[in-house]
């Protein structure tokens, strides 16, 4: 691995060690309270040499934070997170021994049970608004991002833990939703591919996410085209989730990926000088999985 590379995940996970707080998780920043997003990203990163386990004290803060019916939760004023707990549950199934049996089931058994609203056609939007997916809140309408974390999460089950009928029908109306939402030239927006009759463009973080959720489907030409899309805008946003989740994302489709990864090595300065962990969780992430079998390699 080049010097430079070496020298850029040091430094990611120096300060994902320094920055993880006394309970165990990780706020979005150092001195912040835990969260279910960047504790989750930080497990991922940290998990390619770390034999985690229920002792450890990520996977106590993150049990702690589960009620009753599944659904992680890190304050009981907060609403849930539905896209969050698709990650967690994603994390859960991945690394099997952070939880139990029972924790990993409740959660995907609310996941599973979760669903955006269906709405009536409208002249509005060019798309079937009767598909259901994933929403960020409940009693909302379907999104990308959520919708494609819904369906790693029933993938990443199905993987370790087997499929039945209706996680089966769950991901198969969640994939055609991605396929009609897709933006006209090829990728994803955040929620709608046209509206008042306007085609939105695609944008670099929801169309990674969302070949990454579709990696088994690859012969859809939802999936070609948004891979091609994929090629031609990632220097469009210099950002370490768009550069992560798209270096990620040619690792799994095995596309050349020696310029992006060039570029977030030298994006990692900013990444650690800005010091949201979330962002540099991805970041070490993508950069210590390159060319090696990871959780997002479904």
């Amino acid at each position: 691995m080049p010097s430079q590379a070496t020298s850029a995940i040091s430094r990611l996970r120096q300060a994902l060690d320094s920055g993880r707080n006394a309970d165990g998780g990780w706020g979005y920043y150092p001195g912040k309270a835990s969260r279910l997003e960047p504790t989750c990203w930080a497990l991922l990163a940290l998990g390619s040499n770390t034999d985690f386990n229920v002792s450890d004290p990520a996977a106590k803060w993150l049990v702690s934070c589960q009620r009753p019916e599944g659904w992680f939760v890190e304050s009981p004023d907060w609403p849930i997170n539905i896209a969050f707990n698709a990650l967690a549950a994603f994390t859960l199934f991945h690394h099997g021994g952070l939880a139990s049996d029972d924790v990993r089931r409740r959660v995907l058994r609310a996941v599973l049970g979760s669903k955006g609203v269906a709405a009536p056609p409208s002249a509005n939007f060019r798309q079937d608004n009767s598909l259901q997916g994933w929403s960020w809140t409940d009693a909302t309408f379907s999104w990308v991002e959520p919708t494609c974390w819904g369906l790693l999460a029933l993938k990443k089950a199905r993987v370790s833990a087997g499929t039945d009928a209706a996680s089966t029908q769950r991901i198969g109306e969640a994939e055609r939703l991605l396929i009609d939402r897709r933006c006209q030239p090829g990728g994803w927006n955040f929620g709608n591919a046209s509206v008042l009759g306007q085609d939105l463009r695609p944008y670099v973080p929801t169309t990674a996410l969302g070949l990454l959720a579709m990696q088994d489907r690859r012969a859809e030409d939802a999936v070609t085209k948004g891979l091609a899309t994929l090629e031609q805008i990632w220097r469009e946003e210099i950002s370490t989730q768009a550069l992560s989740l798209s270096l990620l994302c040619f690792g799994v489709y095995g596309r050349p990926d020696a310029g992006i990864r060039q570029r977030l090595n030298e994006h990692v300065e900013n990444t650690l000088t800005f010091g949201n962990h979330f962002g540099i969780a991805q970041a070490m992430f993508a950069l210590t999985s390159s060319g090696q079998s990871h959780a997002l390699r479904l």
